[in-house]
């Protein structure tokens, strides 16, 4: 038996989620979701003008699986907040050491 797997190129996945959203700052209120799941009591948003780039920190509890990051549409949420949210299953969190 042949096993064939799905690959995804991340950096034109992460450039082409641009158009995923209605409004540009939809993915603000995406990212602040993430956070909430996380169980965060803090967050922040830093824009640079220069280098145009995001930086989100949290406090929340980070993700437990690499795996599960990479995964296309795999959220990594228990069966109430999916049912509840319908998280998207694509994102990606740096933790701070």
């Amino acid at each position: 038996m042949k096993t064939t797997q799905l690959s995804v190129n991340p950096e034109k996945l992460i450039n082409s989620l641009r158009f995923s959203f209605t409004q540009s700052t939809t993915v603000l209120g995406e990212l602040m979701q993430n956070a909430r799941r996380a169980g965060a009591t803090f967050v922040s948003f830093e824009y640079s003008q220069d280098t145009r780039t995001l930086t989100v920190c949290d406090d929340g509890c980070g993700i437990a699986c690499l795996e599960t990051l990479l995964t296309v549409a795999e959220s990594g949420w228990d069966i109430e907040v999916i049912e509840r949210e319908y998280p998207f299953g694509l994102g990606v969190r740096r933790e701070v050491a």
